[in-house]
């Protein structure tokens, strides 16, 4: 793969996961706050939003790992595309990035 070819892959990527943040965003967390169902599944289970964070992102990377193990040479899935779990995959580490943001902000008004 040439510099040229990753980088329109990477941009993609990035179009894809635009897309899918807004349309899954929706759904799960509502319009007002994007991780409110970190949030409200954490006091829901007695954890904290990280640890919510963490089941859902793994899943992402359990399928990727997966399809590895079935197919080394060729990973796929039956479900999804493994495309769309490395889209999801990456948009989950937007979102912890997200929450140490706002965590960081959080502590600098105490």
């Amino acid at each position: 793969m040439t510099l040229a070819e990753r980088a329109k892959l990477f941009e993609s990527l990035h179009n894809d996961e635009m897309l899918i943040l807004s349309a899954k965003g929706q759904d799960y967390a509502g319009g007002e706050d994007v991780l409110r169902n970190f949030k409200v599944n954490a006091e829901r289970l007695g954890l904290t939003k990280y640890q919510v964070w963490s089941v859902y992102a793994m899943k992402h990377i359990d399928a990727i790992l997966n399809s590895i193990e079935r197919n080394p040479a060729a990973p796929a899935r039956t479900a999804e595309t493994v495309m769309g779990s490395i889209i999801d995959a990456r948009n989950y580490l937007g979102l912890l990035a997200c929450m140490l943001k706002e965590d960081l902000e959080e502590d600098k008004s105490c």
